[in-house]
Parts: structure tokens; C-alpha cells; sequence
């Protein structure tokens, strides 16, 4: 077992890691799968072809689901209970989209849904972090450690290694950082490392078989 400490100093209990995460399985074609996306809801972060550069990354087992928006701080209002609680009761994997007031649009694509009431580190191989604008990159898992994703009083993290996390957002939902991270061998996803949040979406992903 070992420790991480959080932007606000608190010492985080980190499991064990995940023993083998799955490796993603990408779909052979991107435009057979971009083509097939269908938007349930409009989205107040994100253009029309967003949604096509981040298909490419999402795991075959997605295919034909539609997006639909589950949690936004301009409909639900600024609450990290009701992020939480939308992404429980919508089950599965799920995108968060971050805008900050640099006009930077950011986030993660986890595994599982954040219903995870232990401070440990779970999710697999399939998350990732990425920036949307104003330069589009995807930050894949590289299979240094197994710190993909974990709730630590409703603060949401993704990634971590060496007593930083790749994206950690308060659970105030105002403001965040974002570090280089062992997990996902990642950049600064925003224009500084400390970013105060413009807007917040999370979509899940609905299955009509």
C-alpha cells in the first residue's frame, strides 16, 4: 500500500494497483464508428466534430451508444453530489468535459461509472485524458501503474504516480489541476496547472439493444 497527497495536502490511501487494467479494444475503422454517433443532447462545451476526434479512443464495446448528457453545471447546477449521483444511477463508463475561463476544453474518459465510495484508485486500462481545444490530444493509460480513476470526498482524480494526479477537481467543482502523471504520461491539460472552471459536462453512454 502506499500514499498520495492531494492538492489540499490530505494524505490519500492508494490500493494496490490494478492488477493486468484491460488494455482498450479500438474499433479497425474510425469512420465506421464516428459516422454511427448520435448526440441525445446538446452540449454548451464542445462543437459538432468533437465528438468525432474522441470516438476514435472509446472501446469497441461503445459502438452504436448514444451520448447523452447525464450532468452539466448550466442544467443541474454547480454540485459535485449531483455529478456524482447522476453518473451512479446512469451506470458504466462516462466522458467529462472541463472548460476553464482560459477558454481551454479538457477532461477523461472513465472506465466505470464514480460510484466508488472508498478513497482508492480503481477503473482500468480503457480511461484516458485528453484536451479538445484549442489542440486536440489524447493521453492514453501506459501500463506504469494502475491509477486510473477514484473519488476522495467527491473530489473527482484521474491518474497519478509520484504524489501528483493527473486531473484532480475539487469537489466544489470551481477549480482543478492538472499534472504531468505516470498513468497516462500527460501534459498540462489546461492552460496552467491550476485552472478555475468555466463549465462542467458529463455524458454517459445509452444502449437501446
Amino acid at each position: 500500500m502506499s500514499w498520495l497527497w492531494g492538492s489540499k495536502r490530505k494524505k490519500v490511501e492508494i490500493s494496490s494497483p490494478v492488477a493486468n487494467p484491460a488494455k482498450p479494444s479500438l474499433l479497425d475503422s474510425y469512420d465506421d464508428y464516428h459516422e454511427d454517433i448520435e448526440l441525445m443532447d446538446d452540449s454548451r462545451l464542445f462543437g459538432p466534430e468533437d465528438p468525432k476526434k474522441l470516438s476514435d479512443n472509446l472501446p469497441a464495446r461503445l459502438y452504436g451508444s448514444k451520448w447523452k448528457l447525464i450532468y452539466s453545471t448550466f442544467r443541474h447546477g454547480i454540485s459535485s453530489s449531483t455529478l456524482l449521483r447522476a453518473s451512479r444511477e446512469c451506470g458504466g463508463s462516462s466522458i467529462l468535459i472541463i472548460k476553464d475561463y482560459s477558454g481551454y476544453v479538457f477532461g477523461a474518459f472513465a472506465s466505470h461509472a464514480w460510484n466508488n465510495p472508498e478513497p482508492k484508485f480503481y477503473g482500468n486500462g480503457e480511461c484516458f485524458l485528453f484536451t479538445l481545444h484549442p489542440e486536440f490530444k489524447v493521453h492514453r493509460w501506459t501500463s506504469k501503474n494502475g491509477y486510473c480513476q477514484m473519488i476522495e470526498n467527491n473530489r473527482i482524480i484521474m491518474g497519478g504516480g509520484s504524489g501528483i494526479f493527473g486531473l484532480w477537481l475539487d469537489e466544489d467543482l470551481l477549480s482543478g489541476t492538472t499534472q504531468p502523471c505516470e498513468t497516462f504520461d500527460n501534459g498540462v491539460l489546461s492552460h496552467e496547472s491550476h485552472f478555475k472552471v468555466f463549465g462542467i459536462e458529463l455524458w454517459g453512454f445509452h444502449d437501446d439493444t
